[in-house]
Parts: C-alpha cells; structure tokens; sequence
C-alpha cells in the first residue's frame, strides 16, 4: 500500500486520503442504535382502589427488587429453545429502558400503592415505621421462542413477606407467568412481557395483602 501510494500523482493521493477518511467515518457510525422497550402500558388501566379509610390497614416497606446475577443489565435478551435452548442471546438493536428488576420494582410500587391495602407503602428510602417488608427477587425475565415464529415471555420470582418487629418470615412464595408473543420481535415480545409482568406484580400484591390479612386475624384474641 505504501509503496502503491508513492507512485500515486498529488491528485491521486489526495483521492486515496479522502477515501480513507469516509472508510473511516463510516466505520465509527456504524454502531446500530438500540431501540428502547418499556413493560408500561402506554396508557395503563387505573387500578381499583377502596373508598374506605385506610386508618386502620397496615403500613408495609418494599424493599429493592433484587435479581439472579444475568438480570442486572438493560440487555433485552432471549432464548431459542428450538436451536440452542441453554444459550442466552440479546438483541443487537433493542434494550429495556432499565435492568428488569428496576422495571418490576417500580410497578410492584405502582401496584402496592393503589391497591387499597395498605396505609403506605414505603420505599427503601422512606422515613416512618412499618409493620410488613416484602422483599421480591427475579429469577427469570427473558423472551423463549419456541420457533421462528412463535415464542413466549416468561417473569417469575420469589416474594418473602416479613414481619418488621422481629424479622421473622411469616410466609415466602414463588411467582411464574408466561404470555404467548403477538409477534416474533422485539415489539412483540415487549408487550408479552408487559402482560406477564403485569400479572406478576398483582399476584404478589394480593398474595402479600391477603397473608398480612390472615395473620393479624390469627393474632387477634
């Protein structure tokens, strides 16, 4: 090259500079831009709430939403379990607009807020006392195609209910929804996951609601 480039005319070589500069500009802007994807309806249902006075319920502390280790990234990823069903990809050109354990958190919160049940619902930074904690952790949130065109989305976790006087665990269950993609893409699979995310946190909701409930009837003389 270099050699080619000494017997070149002044015209010539500023032709080769010019092309090597726009091999060279093309090269840095050739990195795809990721398109965001949310588990937010874009204009969520409003949630049914009580009309009664919540003076009496309890005040529950929701702890961060934790997650096994492969979560805690705004990777959108997936399986093709008709391929390689051990292999966890992530698509080159779309993410989550956070790590799937912040996005479940902040409609866990949503959910816990609005549900009536509860006299408040403190965040890891709220100050004032609480009589319940419930601690959520994800275990799966990822997209499983089952063909080239067909797949599901799949959320689950465990939640643990936990009594603030003494810490003591009063009960822990394990939560699994999937929903069937509407279409084999990202857009798809993000509003497979906003539905099976959405069942999630309601079913931790009122399974939390509902132990909290029988416990203090236990306890009641």
């Amino acid at each position: 090259m270099r050699h080619l480039y000494s017997k070149c005319s002044p015209v010539g070589k500023r032709m080769i500079l010019a092309g090597l500069v726009l091999l060279a500009t093309g090269c840095a802007t050739s990195v795809s831009w990721q398109a965001p994807y949310d588990i937010t309806p874009p204009h969520p249902a409003p949630l049914a709430s009580t009309t009664g006075s919540t003076a009496t319920l309890p005040v529950l502390r929701l702890r961060p939403v934790s997650a096994v280790h492969w979560l805690e990234t705004d990777n959108y990823q997936y399986h093709l379990l008709y391929q390689d069903p051990q292999r966890l990809l992530a698509y080159r050109d779309a993410r989550w607009i956070g790590t799937p354990p912040q996005m479940i958190a902040s409609r866990l919160q949503r959910q816990l807020e609005e549900s009536g049940q509860w006299r408040a619902v403190l965040t890891p930074l709220s100050r004032g006392r609480s009589v319940w904690l419930l601690q959520v952790k994800l275990t799966d949130f990822v997209v499983n195609f089952s063909g080239p065109d067909a797949g599901a989305a799949l959320v689950a976790g465990t939640a643990t209910l936990v009594k603030t006087a003494d810490y003591q665990v009063i009960a822990q269950r394990h939560f699994r929804f999937t929903k069937m993609l509407p279409s084999a893409s990202a857009q798809g699979g993000a509003k497979a996951m906003a539905t099976a995310s959405a069942r999630f946190v309601r079913a931790i909701s009122s399974w939390a609601a509902q132990t909290a409930a029988t416990e203090h009837s236990a306890r009641q003389p």
